[in-house]
């Protein structure tokens, strides 16, 4: 089994208990850090794809806050797509969102057909980071904006030794005790102690042909948003 079919077999695995696990871990910080993504769309946005988009929250936060938002959402584990498309039925939004499985490095769309790209935790689970890049900017339109929100480990050292603590010890018992599942929440810690750091990130932005790329810090460096346009 490749890493990519085991980390979709993870995902599918825990899609029941994704959103609360979520909440749970992050103290309710991944809503404050989704509607901070979500207020940096274009406010001329009107069609956004939303790629590894879990149980759906960041596109029906986005269109719940602009109503004449059209969004899709995208996912390689079935599980969670089902998942968010049950959502966004409860919320009344399924004429606004529609979701598929698929591929962030072989999105199903022709090119141009976004005006912004939205990835918020996904990022650092694809392999090739650069080609996922690539392709968000191939499926956006002129002056289109890719937004990426993601995890990462934080500079501050007495705050790194804190966080380091909390993602090997905490994050697997509360993810083991409520999910059962406690290869998936091991997983997590690595995944964000691997990840780029923010300049790294841009450099690979740079390479995929973004333009005027930029990252906040959220939460003392625990979080943070990448954005960058494509101008043709």
């Amino acid at each position: 089994m490749t890493h990519s079919q085991r980390i979709k077999q993870m995902f599918n695995s825990i899609s029941p208990t994704y959103d609360t696990l979520n909440h749970l871990m992050s103290f309710g910080f991944d809503i404050l850090w989704r509607n901070k993504a979500v207020q940096s769309l274009p406010s001329s946005a009107e069609e956004i794809l939303d790629i590894g988009t879990g149980t759906g929250d960041l596109v029906i936060s986005a269109a719940r806050k602009n109503q004449k938002l059209k969004g899709f959402g995208l996912d390689f584990a079935a599980q969670m797509v089902k998942q968010a498309k049950l959502k966004t039925q409860k919320k009344h939004l399924t004429e606004r969102i529609s979701y598929i499985t698929g591929d962030g490095l072989n999105l199903p769309f022709p090119d141009k057909s976004f005006d912004a790209v939205t990835i918020a935790f996904c990022l650092r689970n694809i392999d090739d980071k650069k080609a996922a890049l690539v392709e968000m900017a191939r499926v956006l339109r002129n002056g289109g904006k890719v937004i990426v929100l993601e995890m990462t480990f934080p500079e501050n050292i007495g705050f790194r030794k804190f966080f380091n603590i909390y993602l090997d010890n905490l994050i697997p018992l509360i993810g083991r005790s409520i999910s059962r599942d406690a290869k998936a929440y091991r997983y997590l810690p690595v995944s964000i102690k691997g990840f780029v750091k923010p300049d790294e990130l841009t450099i690979l932005f740079n390479e995929a042909g973004l333009e005027r790329v930029k990252y906040t810090k959220l939460s003392f460096g625990i979080a943070y948003i990448h954005e960058g346009y494509v101008h043709y």
